[in-house]
């Protein structure tokens, strides 16, 4: 798990306020074991490792003054 702090817009306090951004790997569902590692080989190979896993990733900041938590899941 990754965090960081940053200063973002909250809409429940209507204000800027300080933002715990966590970083959590989301844990896909197994069906295809076999074809997920040669799709994830083939992918880290052509971008490199930590590229291509971001897409495993969803960014959550959670509001330090009221405790509001905004998922993002497009991380470009």
């Amino acid at each position: 798990m990754i965090t960081n702090e940053e200063i973002q817009y909250c809409t429940n306090c209507n204000d800027q306020t300080k933002h715990i951004v966590v970083l959590v790997r989301d844990e896909p569902k197994p069906k295809h074991k076999l074809l997920d590692f040669f799709i994830g080989f083939v992918r880290s190979s052509a971008v490199g490792g930590f590229h291509a896993s971001m897409d495993d990733f969803s960014r959550h900041a959670v509001c330090e003054k009221c405790g509001n938590k905004v998922i993002n899941d497009n991380m470009t």
